[in-house]
């Protein structure tokens, strides 16, 4: 058990903020990512109590945190416009301000958020957390060529978008 308990504190210590930045960018909830981040934590507490072992802490969290971030994407309703506009957001385009500004890191997040999931997911992953293709590959669960053909892709995709 005191294993466990050192495993999971250095683990915390090491992978809690870039687990947490992962979160936010996938999902542009700074609360729900804490408890995101929580709640891997205690997943993965859980797992190692039951008797399992985890071969790769980093690859190991950053699964369960997708899995919870695929689960709140399911529980999630559509807004009608009515409910949008009622919140105080308005169906507007600032296209001067995108001429005009430059394109930063907020902004580029903003572009990958518009992908597909199978290229944002990689590219957060890869860009935003610094993993390498072969942890992605794992916590994905797909080859290391189809997480660089996704990249790849993904990137192609993000410049169409920024250019547009």
């Amino acid at each position: 058990m005191d294993q466990h308990k050192q495993k999971l504190t250095e683990a915390y210590n090491e992978y809690s903020d870039a687990i947490f930045r992962y979160c936010f960018f996938k999902i542009s909830d700074r609360e729900k990512a804490i408890d995101f981040v929580q709640e891997t934590f205690v997943r993965t507490w859980q797992y190692l109590v039951n008797g399992n072992e985890i071969e790769n802490i980093k690859t190991f969290l950053y699964t369960t945190a997708r899995h919870i971030i695929i689960d709140e994407y399911r529980k999630k309703k559509t807004l009608s416009l009515d409910d949008i506009v009622d919140q105080g957001v308005g169906p507007y385009i600032e296209i001067e301000e995108a001429l005009y500004t430059s394109i930063d890191a907020n902004r580029v997040m903003e572009h990958v958020r518009k992908l597909p999931e199978i290229y944002s997911s990689v590219i957060i992953m890869r860009y935003t957390n610094d993993l390498s293709v072969k942890d992605i590959a794992q916590i994905i669960n797909e080859s290391e060529d189809v997480v660089s053909v996704r990249l790849h892709r993904g990137i192609i995709k993000l410049r169409e978008i920024i250019l547009l």
